[in-house]
């Protein structure tokens, strides 16, 4: 249960020693994919068929995740979470996010609610543990998370978007496009680019 529960490496440190150690992680991809017009969806469809929807675009993009070398962190209503680079290495945390959300942009329409999906990234420092008694929760914090978040916003189907500073890390790998300056809750005025 803790295995399906929470990410592996972290599971085995709570079984070996009781607790998992809270840290600071400091290159850190973190992805957010949210699915549009997903409350007027389940508005319009029976609970069941809801269900087995979003189960079906959960299991396909923890698959996904996975032939990425990224780790799911959680789902949150019709969001997704997961990050490269945290408790298990990745050598190229950026790019592995951005192919993880394009392949997510690809695959959700193709799926039987037929979905579109917006995809947000940032790389940065994050602060990672368990927290609750009754339910375990691993999460994550920290502005890298918040602006990963914020970014899902920015985009349309079939991109993903980030900062300029999270882009520079992947320059000359991807197809790029600077969409301009946009004021960004908590941090200003940021420069956003996406890829496609």
């Amino acid at each position: 249960l803790l295995n399906i529960t929470l990410p592996l490496a972290a599971a085995n440190e709570l079984k070996a020693n009781g607790f998992v150690r809270p840290r600071r992680f400091d290159n850190v991809a973190v992805l957010f994919c949210d699915v549009m017009h997903f409350t007027e969806y389940c508005d319009q469809l029976l609970p069941e068929q809801v269900i087995n929807h979003v189960t079906g675009l959960i299991e396909c993009f923890e698959e996904i995740t996975l032939g990425h070398q990224m780790e799911k962190i959680k789902t949150i209503g019709d969001e997704f979470m997961a990050s490269a680079g945290l408790l298990e290495p990745n050598p190229d945390p950026v790019g592995a996010a951005v192919e993880c959300g394009l392949a997510m942009s690809r695959a959700a329409p193709r799926l039987a609610a037929g979905w579109q999906v917006r995809v947000g990234i940032d790389y940065g420092p994050v602060v990672a543990g368990i927290v609750g008694k009754q339910k375990y929760q691993f999460d994550l914090w920290g502005d890298t998370v918040n602006t990963a978040a914020r970014m899902t916003r920015y985009g349309e189907p079939g991109v993903v978007v980030m900062t300029a500073a999270t882009s520079s890390v992947i320059q000359g790998r991807f197809k790029l496009n600077r969409l301009g300056a946009f004021e960004v809750k908590g941090k200003g005025m940021v420069e956003i680019v996406t890829c496609c």
